[in-house]
């Protein structure tokens, strides 16, 4: 150990800032019920120490994040966000979802369809609102979150029953989820407030007031366990001069596209998610839902690598479908055989399938097994684990050692 990080470690331990003492916390996922894009969000984990050699998976949305849902409109990105906060604290009985919709929210028959929480639970469950909203209350609300969870630490600190990379066992605060939709149309009290419309200075100067609020927000987010969930459009980017390219806000948004209110909430995304609808889905053809095939791109992940793609499946009636979205992921992996009414998984002929069935046919416990085999089969290959390379075999401390000949 070193020298310095040992006198360092004790002399702060004594400090009366409990913030001198801290240091960063390993990162816990939080699976979204959206397993393939869980997946292509996650890492695994390698816990080595004197007691302990072994690997887990770590997948969905981390502890403490702030999550970019990027679209054009009607594609999804309100409904993915309901549909994966509701799953992530489902498990966690005193956990909520805080919700500040300015662009006029969900109606509560359909929020119980996405959330799966009905009457009293969906209130327990949700603290929702869709007047009142400015830029300075949505950061007052995170803090008077962040400052309560903290104060009685002790009645929502859990055990994870997961280790760190180095053995230690992990214990967090139960995750609370915020949802902001969305950061377009977010202001200032201020220009809220005033009966005529500003000129671009006081635009300006809102954008930077939100720029400034969001700087504030994202450490309050790791420490309390906020994941704060925000709705972004994509916009039509004007080029004054069309002879000139200009340079993508970030990868993988198109040629004519831009996010509003600026770059900082992009660079302090720790996931920015573009969902883009593709195929249309009629209630007389394919799985017999009308939607589309939306396409879920990674565009930025601080977990694993972006550009990776995923398709889900979007009923207009019941949200995303995680079901029928492996079942596409595993027909654009070429994962299934046959054609039309006769397609199988594996050797499986007996157990024959068509599209407009599956689902039904997902009612069979031994059909299930089989679908439930092939697809852990394709999720486990996705995360990448970080190799360790020992240093002394690094080419450059050969290059270098031979400038050190006499």
């Amino acid at each position: 150990m070193s020298l310095l990080s040992s006198i360092f470690r004790e002399k702060v331990s004594k400090h009366k800032d409990f913030r001198m003492r801290n240091e960063s916390e390993f990162d816990v996922g939080y699976p979204s019920g959206f397993l393939n894009f869980d997946f292509i969000n996650g890492a695994i984990i390698h816990v080595r120490s004197e007691e302990r050699n072994f690997k887990y998976y770590s997948i969905g949305v981390t502890d403490g994040s702030l999550i970019t849902v990027i679209g054009r409109s009607g594609c999804g990105k309100t409904t993915f966000i309901i549909q994966s906060s509701a799953n992530i604290i489902r498990q966690f009985p005193t956990a909520c979802i805080f919700e500040d919709s300015i662009e006029g929210g969900i109606i509560q028959n359909r929020k119980e369809a996405l959330s799966k929480f009905y009457g009293e639970e969906l209130k327990k469950r949700f603290v929702s609102r869709n007047t009142g909203i400015t830029a300075e209350n949505f950061y007052e609300r995170i803090k008077m979150i962040h400052d309560m969870k903290l104060e009685k630490r002790e009645e929502f600190e859990y055990d994870t029953e997961l280790y760190d990379n180095v053995g230690n066992r992990i214990f967090k605060l139960e995750p609370t989820i915020y949802i902001l939709d969305s950061i377009a149309l977010i202001m200032p009290g201020k220009l809220t407030d005033e009966d005529e419309l500003s000129g671009p200075m006081a635009t300006t100067a809102g954008a930077k007031s939100i720029t400034d609020i969001f700087r504030r927000i994202i450490p309050m987010l790791k420490t309390a366990n906020i994941i704060l969930f925000v709705v972004n459009h994509i916009l039509a980017d004007v080029n004054i001069n069309p002879m000139q390219r200009k340079k993508a806000q970030v990868s993988y948004l198109k040629p004519g596209e831009r996010l509003p209110k600026g770059d900082t909430v992009i660079y302090l995304s720790n996931n920015i998610i573009r969902l883009d609808d593709k195929t249309k889905l009629k209630e007389d053809e394919t799985f017999g839902i009308n939607g589309s095939i939306v396409e879920l791109t990674l565009v930025k992940s601080r977990t694993s690598r972006a550009g990776l793609v995923t398709p889900l499946v979007f009923d207009q009636n019941k949200g995303f479908d995680p079901e029928l979205s492996l079942f596409i992921m595993m027909k654009s992996l070429d994962k299934i055989n046959g054609a039309g009414i006769g397609m199988y998984f594996g050797d499986n002929k007996e157990y024959k399938f068509s599209q407009k069935n599956f689902k039904n046919k997902l009612k069979d416990p031994e059909f299930r097994a089989i679908f439930t085999k092939e697809v852990f089969e394709v999720l486990r290959s996705i995360p990448v684990e970080i190799e360790y390379e020992d240093p002394e075999y690094l080419l450059n401390n050969e290059i270098m050692a031979m400038f050190n000949v006499s």
